[in-house]
Parts: structure tokens; sequence; C-alpha cells
């Protein structure tokens, strides 16, 4: 009897609030509920709405950042989204390229015009690189911002003592700046492996710049081809002044070229035979006859 007590205390309970809140709401009232309720739902549904459209235009930008191979496309991709973080991986990836690409690779050919177009590329990847530095921010990228001052390192020290011109007295790189990249880069995660061997580099290029540079100098002192008075390739050039000589008895093995104005002696003239007009006829072999019955030859 306590039990069903209590379940009648309770359902005559809820009645009683039931009524008491139609009492005391108005029509007025339930508008208010019904028209945040309405305005809840459409924040939902707009919120879901143009969170997947920015979702498809982010997935179409890095397709078309996987599928730009080439410094065209990357460059179109740059500007057209300049500003953003996606205009800054367009960027970053357009300086790897030149860098990795069409600048180190090449610069160690003897064509003076094909390494100066390796520098070129190289020198544009560091301004890329540079730029980003400032554009990304480090708490938000620094992983980004620590390979580009080390894209910006490599560069630099790639055209110290490379000059700007053939024959020119300035140089596209420079060795502090060069260190100071390597420093920069080694300070963002400073106790990572990588981070150190960034930092160790600077301190080995600030502790023999002078012979550095001296040794990028002597790496693209153009190389000079000997000289010939005739214009042609002489086989047996005249012995380098200062060089090792070689003992060998009964004179040098090759004896050097006489000078273009020292004659040749005059040789005598040989007389050869006539060659015939064609192949001598030997004599002819003699037939013989087969043997006859009865001859002595044929026993």
């Amino acid at each position: 009897m306590k039990a069903e007590q209590r379940k009648e205390i309770e359902t005559n309970s809820l009645v009683l609030l039931v009524q008491r809140w139609r009492q005391n709401v108005t029509w007025r009232t339930g508008y208010y509920v019904l028209g945040t309720l309405a305005l809840i739902i459409t924040a939902i549904i707009l919120y879901r709405y143009f969170t997947g459209e920015s979702q498809k235009a982010r997935d179409a930008i890095l397709e078309q950042l996987a599928s730009a191979n080439k410094p065209e496309k990357l460059k179109e991709g740059m500007e057209a989204h300049r500003g953003t973080v996606y205009g800054s991986l367009f960027k970053i990836q357009l300086a790897r390229y030149l860098l990795r690409n069409d600048g180190l690779p090449k610069l160690g050919t003897d064509n003076a015009k094909s390494q100066q177009e390796a520098a070129n590329s190289i020198s544009e990847a560091r301004g890329y690189f540079l730029e980003l530095t400032s554009e990304l921010k480090e708490k938000e990228h620094a992983g980004l911002v620590q390979e580009s001052w080390l894209g910006a390192a490599e560069a630099e020290e790639a055209l110290v003592g490379l000059p700007t011109a053939v024959g020119a007295s300035e140089y596209r790189g420079n060795a502090d700046k060069t260190i100071e990249y390597y420093e920069k880069a080694g300070a963002i995660f400073p106790d990572t492996e990588f981070s150190k061997r960034y930092q160790a580099r600077a301190e080995t290029l600030k502790a023999n710049k002078e012979k550095f540079v001296a040794d990028q100098k002597a790496i693209y002192k153009p190389f000079e081809r000997p000289a010939f008075s005739s214009g042609k390739f002489d086989p047996f050039p005249p012995p380098i002044p200062g060089g090792p000589k070689a003992d060998i008895p009964g004179g040098p093995l090759f004896p050097p070229s006489p000078p273009a104005d020292v004659k040749a002696p005059d040789l005598p003239k040989i007389e050869l035979p006539p060659l015939p007009d064609g192949p001598q006829k030997g004599p002819e072999p003699r037939a013989v006859e087969p043997a006859k019955p009865g001859d002595p030859k044929a026993k």
C-alpha cells in the first residue's frame, strides 16, 4: 500500500507542476522557445555546410599542390593563395625545387652559362626561404621555419666564392650570413640531434672561415685551357715548368715539338716500281693421261 500511495503522490505532483506551468506560460513565451530552437538548428546546419565546403576547398588546394611538379605551376599556386598558409606551402615547395633540382646538382659544371643559370636558381631559392622565415610564425610552424633557415644556409654556403659574373670581384654568397642562418636553424628544437648538427656546422665554419672561403674560390676558379699558336692540338706539349722530371736513358720518351719557324729537312725521294696490272699467270699444269691395261706404269 505504501508503494501505491507513493506512486499516486508522484503522479499528482507531476500533474500539479504541468498545470502550474500552463498557467504561467503564455503563447508569447512558447513562440520565444520555438524561435530559439529554430535558430539553434539553423546555426548547426549552416556550420556543418560551411565546414564541409571549407574542407572541400582545402582538399582541392592540397591536391593542386601535390600535382604541381614544375616551377611554373608552383608559382601560379603561390600567387593564387598569397597571404595564406597555403601560399607559403607553395612557396617552400618552389624553393625546394629550385635549390635541389635546378641549383645544386648543376652548379659544378665547367660551362659558364650553365653554372650561372644554376646560381640564379639557388639565389632565387634563397630569397624564397628568407621570405618564409618572416611569413611563418615559429610557434605555429616551427618545423617549416627551421627548414627555411636551413635552406637559406645551404643556398648561401653554395654561393660563397662564386663570382657574380665571369671575371667579377664580387661574390654571390657570404660566409658570415651562412654561419648566421645555420645558427638560427640550430636554435629551433635545440635538444634534437639534427639541430645540434646545424649548430656544429655553424661552429665549424666560424672556426675555419678563411680556409672555407679560399676553398670555395678555388672550386669556382675558371679552368684555363692551354693555348696553341697553330690553333691545333699539340700531341707533344712542352713540359710544365716546375713539374716532375723523369730520367729516361736515351732521352725523353716524348720529345717536344719543333718550333713553328723551323723547317723540317728534305727527305730523299724513293721511287717504287710500278705494280703489275693483274695477277701473273704461272705455267699451266700438264694433263696426265690414265694408264692403259698392260702398261708397266699401271703397276
